[in-house]
């Protein structure tokens, strides 16, 4: 009888280990997964439902928009993340966080230097002319607003260009960090490597190859590749400086060199011929 109750015991520790090694692997993989997944916040919506949280009014020494110190109305960004995602099974030195506006833009940046930063989401220009929610913003000859947030940080350099500051933001995406790599990345040629690092840090946030990146520009590769139709030299010339080709083009001077420019150009002849829709 006791050796029946000692073996029933060490089964029991036996079968309750593997239960529970199993049940952690299980909850490890969970967490992976839910890194791996694209998450979006509808920021309009949130604010819609009030679900926004606690408004207090910071102030921007050196705002990058509006070029002068400037008065918001704003809310933790990160408390705003904690009420609705689960931060603490994001693995966030793997994710990215991209920020959606609506005209397209799409900017993005580690999670990780994210939740280190302090951000605030802004919803009202306190220094607006009365009757007005945001003050007008001159860019390029044309004009707009901030609306409907703006994304600000009071602890942070805006001439550090790690951190965005993307204004007209209506959606917050959290995705792995090597999305779009595999489509994107021209693993048939290392000529074309250089290319499409320039082409991640300063196109992908306007302009979509076979679907991935910002709407803000044209689609470049699908269904016809922008070299496809642009004279080479001239494509080149006008990465340098789209002003001098189009009066009011929205496409601003991303102080590339002529060199800089080419690479991104023999990257999308790569694209070209690796082409797919969305």
């Amino acid at each position: 009888m006791k050796i029946s109750i000692v073996r029933f015991v060490v089964v029991s520790a036996v079968v309750f280990s593997i239960f529970s090694c199993q049940q952690k692997k299980e909850q490890k993989a969970e967490s992976t997964i839910v890194s791996q997944k694209e998450t979006v916040i509808d920021l309009v919506a949130l604010f819609e439902k009030n679900r926004e949280g606690k408004d207090t009014v910071i102030t921007i020494v050196e705002d990058p928009v509006y070029h002068k110190t400037k008065r918001y109305k704003a809310v933790n960004a990160l408390h705003l993340l904690q009420n609705e995602l689960e931060l603490s099974k994001i693995d966030s030195k793997n994710t990215k966080i991209v920020f959606e506006c609506k005209d397209g833009y799409q900017p993005e940046m580690p999670l990780d230097l994210f939740l280190k930063a302090k951000p605030f989401i802004a919803y009202q220009d306190v220094d607006a002319p009365e009757g007005k929610k945001w003050e007008t913003i001159n860019k390029n000859g044309n004009e707009m607003d901030a609306a409907p947030f703006y994304l600000v940080y009071p602890a942070v350099s805006p001439k550090d260009s790690q951190y965005k500051w993307p204004y007209n933001l209506v959606k917050i995406k959290l995705e792995a960090s090597n999305t779009n790599t595999a489509a994107l990345y021209p693993k048939e040629d290392a000529q074309a490597v250089k290319g499409y690092d320039l082409f991640q840090k300063q196109c992908i946030t306007c302009h979509a190859l076979n679907g991935a990146g910002g709407s803000m520009g044209p689609e470049l590769n699908y269904p016809k590749s922008v070299t496809e139709y642009w004279i080479e030299k001239e494509l080149v010339q006008y990465i340098v400086d789209p002003s001098a080709y189009r009066h009011k083009v929205k496409m601003p001077t991303l102080g590339l060199t002529t060199s800089d420019s080419q690479e991104i150009v023999n990257y999308l002849k790569y694209m070209s011929k690796h082409k797919k829709s969305e």
